[in-house]
């Protein structure tokens, strides 16, 4: 059997496309990303250069300073129903050293971070709510600082395969 791969169903690579396209919507993402070379007028060069659908590290070779990554996995069946899964996002806002600071008086990590949960937390955008679960900063290496925030929600299993 032959898939229709343009018509694939499926819940992550959905979640997927709707969070860059929520990331791309908002100004504020854009501009606290800092990428000069990118126009805040055109949003879709800020994807797979600033914003990625995966959990990216950066070298210290890259041009482009500052990054949201993300992840979208099914963690595990509900413990109370199996026609339902805990399904997380987990966000990585990198910021190179030389480029924390911001206007606002904010490290960039931080400020990325914030916007990322105005976003995403309690939001009805995805059907169910997530909710913000985990709240880290850590460091990439000796010049990416990052913060880390983890996302989940319960929601159908699988449905349409029972």
């Amino acid at each position: 059997m032959k898939r229709d791969i343009q018509k694939v169903n499926d819940d992550i690579i959905e979640m997927k496309r709707l969070i860059k396209q929520k990331l791309i919507e908002d100004p504020d993402v854009l501009e606290a990303l800092h990428n000069p070379k990118i126009d805040i007028d055109s949003p879709d060069e800020f994807l797979d250069n600033n914003i990625y659908g995966f959990i990216r590290i950066p070298t210290t070779q890259d041009t482009v300073r500052n990054f949201i990554c993300f992840t979208v996995d099914d963690i595990e069946d509900s413990r109370f129903n199996t026609h339902f899964k805990v399904q997380q996002i987990q966000f990585t806002c990198i910021c190179h050293l030389d480029d924390m600071k911001t206007k606002y008086g904010i490290d960039r990590h931080d400020l990325l971070s914030y916007i990322v949960r105005d976003i995403f937390n309690w939001s009805n955008d995805f059907g169910l709510q997530f909710k913000l679960v985990y709240n880290k900063e850590s460091t990439v290496d000796s010049d990416y600082y990052c913060r880390t925030l983890k996302f989940e929600r319960e929601c159908t299993n699988n449905l349409n395969n029972a």
